[in-house]
C-alpha cells in the first residue's frame, strides 16, 4: 500500500499572486515506512501535506492513495466549532468508515476530558482543544498518518502519553512527516525525501537531505506543540 505522487503540478493562487510549488513532482511513500520530508520554511511543506491527504488537488498529475490516509495530525480545520467533541468524532469516524463508539471511548479515556467532550468545540480552552485534536487523529486506525511539523502535543503527563501512543502507532502504520527540522526526522524516520526545485527528491541520509536543502534554511524543533490555536470550521476531507 502506498501514497504516490505522479507528475504533480501545483500552483497556489492568492489574489494577484501565483506561487508555483510543484512541477512534475514524483514520489512513492510506502505505508510500512516512517517517511520524513525535509523542507525549508515556505518551500511547500504544508501544500505537500494537503496534497497527500486530499485537502488540495493537483493542477496536473495525480496523488494516488491505496492506503487509508489520515487528515494532518492536530489539524483544527477538520473540526466544526458548533459541534461537540463527541459529534465531531462521530462525524470523522463516519467519513472514514469506522464505528464511532470504540474510538470515542478511547478518546474520552485517553484525554480525560470528562463532560467537556459534550460541549461545542468552539468553547474548548487551549488544553482541551489540544488533547482532543491530537488524540482524535491517532485514535482512528489509519494506514498512514500525516504530520505537518507537530507530531505530539499537550503538557506534562498528556504529552508523555501522546509520545507513547505515537510510538505504538508506528508499529502498525506508516507515517509521512513533513518538517523543517532535521533532528525530528533523524529521531523517527527510516526513509527521507526533500522538497527542492519544485520537486520531491529522495535522500540517502539525513545529512544528505540537509545538504540538498541547505542547512542555513532549516530550523530545529522536536515536533512538539504545547497548545494549539483556535480551530475553524471543517474543511472537506477526501479519504
Amino acid at each position: 500500500m502506498t501514497v504516490t505522487f505522479l507528475d504533480v503540478h501545483k500552483t497556489l493562487r492568492q489574489k494577484n499572486k501565483r506561487t508555483k510549488v510543484f512541477e512534475a513532482a514524483c514520489a512513492v511513500f510506502a505505508s510500512d515506512s516512517i517517511t520524513g520530508i525535509l523542507s525549508a520554511p515556505g518551500a511547500g511543506k504544508t501544500t505537500a501535506a494537503n496534497l497527500t491527504t486530499g485537502k488540495l488537488r493537483p493542477d496536473l498529475g495525480r496523488v494516488q492513495r491505496s492506503s487509508l490516509v489520515s487528515f494532518p495530525v492536530a489539524s483544527g480545520g477538520v473540526f466544526n466549532g458548533s459541534l461537540t467533541g463527541r459529534e465531531n468524532l462521530a462525524f470523522l469516524c463516519r467519513v472514514f468508515g469506522f464505528d464511532p463508539r470504540p474510538i470515542i471511548k478511547f478518546v474520552v479515556d485517553f484525554t480525560e476530558l470528562g463532560v467537556a467532550i459534550d460541549k461545542p468545540f468552539k468553547l474548548y480552552n487551549r488544553d482541551e482543544r489540544t488533547k482532543l485534536m491530537f488524540a482524535s487523529c491517532y485514535a482512528i486506525p489509519f494506514d498512514v498518518y500525516v504530520v505537518d511539523e507537530s507530531m505530539i502535543g499537550g503538557r506534562g503527563q498528556f504529552r508523555d502519553k501522546c509520545d507513547e501512543l505515537v510510538r505504538e502507532r508506528m508499529k502498525t502504520a506508516g507515517f509521512i512527516v513533513f518538517s523543517s527540522s532535521p533532528s525530528l526526522l533523524r529521531k523517527y524516520c527510516n526513509e527521507l525525501y526533500v522538497i527542492d526545485n519544485l520537486g520531491l527528491h529522495k535522500a540517502d541520509s539525513i545529512e544528505g537531505a540537509v545538504a540538498m536543502t541547505g542547512e542555513a534554511l532549516l530550523k530545529e524543533g522536536e515536533g512538539y506543540t504545547e497548545t494549539v490555536s483556535d480551530g475553524g470550521d471543517s474543511d472537506i476531507i477526501n479519504p
